[in-house]
């Protein structure tokens, strides 16, 4: 209903303040309607004071209507942020997911116990809480938008029976039946957008409106942890009771949302600089043409530069998040209790890894069968979370290995690990056990779980007194071999010098035969070496436990 424009205000010393005008569209200025709402969005939000609500400074009118001055927020939607992680066939990290709801959750809090300067309570119900009115700043922090359809007490705009407002896909279930709301039905909105966000699909897409409503009202919610396996059960019962039918079941309010995220998400949950580090990753080039405007308003940059910066800001946001494909079906045409439909790959926007067809009519090697094995007895050991982590090495798409799967336990590390490759040795006859090769000068090097046995060379080993022995020089490798890397604790990402190699879990990664010098970035953003040595025609495979 509304057209924005960058505009700041001015002052002595250079003094300068970037705010945005929010202007009801020329085509619709005479609907009264739209003009209540734009009156009730202004008189709402212009008393809050928190720092993940989008602040309003003032409301004027001018001879072209009312005019809404915004704070100015340079990031991106969350819509726009899962469309660039979609381009790059990454998912949304999960840390950066939950913070954000945490952060909305406390921003809900706030408007449904907001008490007027007055003291008198003034409860607010946003209405609207979906991925298009929360947005990531570059600074890393969330801000959410569009209080324009908020229920509040003396709103000068009233609903007509026999209709709703809000974003079909995104509203709770009493919202749809039209009943009366409480706070607890924005929580079942962070709910849908928690589930569609760490599962990397539409949770109530329909083919057209009415559809989604009665998706909302009747359709199974499978769980998050069960579409999408790397989700902690924890994090998945919180989205679960956020999608309650019965709002009596919901958590009674942000807050208490807010802390169970916090409770369950534990080393996952991003602050705003990994969040900062993420946007800056992805938007490079919308932050520079952001500069170039706002360099514009100060007469510092050129028409071109203001042209190419427009043509960026307003370029394409898909891929959107695709519909789920949901194998159940409800019972006499109602599921009121969530259903748990088969696992499978969580859905991320890539393509399926396509197996080979000759390959899948030959009867499993013995080699798949012990792998399949020990990926049994892991989930007998409780081990269910690092079971499914090594499934996804092992169904994808693997040459067999005639190396036998062996590992090593993991030390304690210092502030600064440096990660190095076991090898193993056969010793008098022995049956070549795996060890860690630890730098005397460095007694704090960490030990990882290392998935690859290889003979060493003659002089290789450790002699009968326990000293190292010396190494012969290495001769020079060629051709390409592969690397698959699995990381327990945390999906992160791996880089060659400032060449990103992909993120994990990462399986049959070409790299060209030789030692390489690896760095790990985890969700606390720091860069820690692992030392690979890739060798022709071989697949190296480490399994990390953790990150220290």
């Amino acid at each position: 209903m509304a057209e924005l424009f960058l505009g700041f205000t001015s002052g002595p010393g250079g003094f300068r303040k970037y705010v945005v005008i929010k202007r009801i569209l020329p085509d619709v200025r005479d609907n009264e309607q739209f003009e209540r709402m734009f009156l009730d969005e202004a008189r709402i939000t212009a008393a809050f004071n928190h720092p993940n609500i989008a602040q309003v400074f003032d409301l004027g009118q001018e001879d072209d209507g009312l005019y809404l001055a915004m704070e100015f927020i340079a990031g991106q939607n969350l819509n726009q942020i899962t469309s660039a992680c979609l381009r790059r066939k990454q998912q949304i990290p999960i840390g950066f997911t939950l913070s954000v709801a945490r952060d909305v959750c406390m921003a809900l809090h706030y408007a449904h116990t907001f008490t007027a300067p007055s003291g008198e309570p003034s409860p607010v119900i946003h209405r609207d809480v979906a991925q298009k009115n929360i947005m990531v700043t570059y600074d890393g922090v969330v801000k959410l938008l569009d209080f324009g359809i908020a229920k509040a007490k003396g709103s000068l705009e009233r609903t007509s029976a026999g209709t709703v407002k809000g974003t079909t896909g995104y509203m709770s279930p009493e919202q749809v039946r039209g009943d009366k709301l409480d706070g607890r039905s924005d929580l079942f909105s962070v709910g849908v957008m928690m589930h569609e966000l760490i599962t990397g699909a539409r949770l109530f897409a329909g083919k057209d409106e009415r559809d989604e409503m009665v998706k909302i009202l009747e359709a199974p919610v499978p769980w998050p942890s069960h579409v999408a396996p790397h989700v902690p059960e924890g994090v998945s019962k919180v989205v679960m009771q956020a999608l309650e039918r019965s709002r009596e079941k919901r958590f009674a309010n942000g807050r208490d949302m807010a802390r169970a995220i916090e409770a369950v998400a534990g080393r996952l949950l991003m602050d705003s600089d990994h969040r900062a580090q993420l946007m800056r990753e992805l938007f490079s080039e919308r932050m520079a043409a952001t500069r170039a405007l706002l360099e514009s308003a100060e007469g510092t940059a050129n028409g071109a530069m203001v042209d190419k910066a427009k043509k960026a800001l307003r370029g394409d946001d898909g891929p959107y998040l695709p519909e789920r494909v949901d194998d159940s079906t409800p019972q006499n045409g109602v599921s009121a209790v969530p259903r748990k439909p088969a696992r499978r790959a969580p859905a991320t926007g890539r393509q399926p890894a396509v197996a080979d067809t000759a390959k899948t009519k030959e009867p499993p090697s013995k080699l798949n069968n012990a792998l399949w094995g020990l990926l049994l007895l892991a989930i007998l050991a409780g081990g269910g979370y690092g079971a499914w982590r090594l499934a996804v090495v092992l169904n994808a798409n693997v040459e067999p290995d005639p190396t036998e799967i062996r590992k090593l336990p993991t030390s304690a590390a210092p502030a600064l690990p440096e990660f190095r490759e076991a090898t193993a040795a056969k010793r008098d006859g022995g049956t070549g056990v795996a060890e860690a090769e630890t730098p005397a000068s460095d007694a704090s090097t960490q030990v990882v779980n290392a998935d690859v046995e290889t003979p060493l060379g003659p002089k290789e080993g450790r002699n009968r007194g326990g000293t190292k022995a010396e190494r012969t020089s290495e001769p020079r490798v060629r051709g390409n071999g592969k690397l698959t890397l699995v990381v327990k604790a945390e999906n992160v990402d791996v880089y060659e010098g400032d060449n990103k190699l992909g993120r994990t879990p990462m399986a049959n990664k070409v790299l060209s035969a030789g030692t390489h010098t690896l760095h790990i970035v985890g969700s606390d953003g720091r860069r820690r070496p692992l030392e690979v040595k890739i060798r022709p025609n071989q697949t190296t495979r480490f399994v990390l436990e953790d990150l220290p």
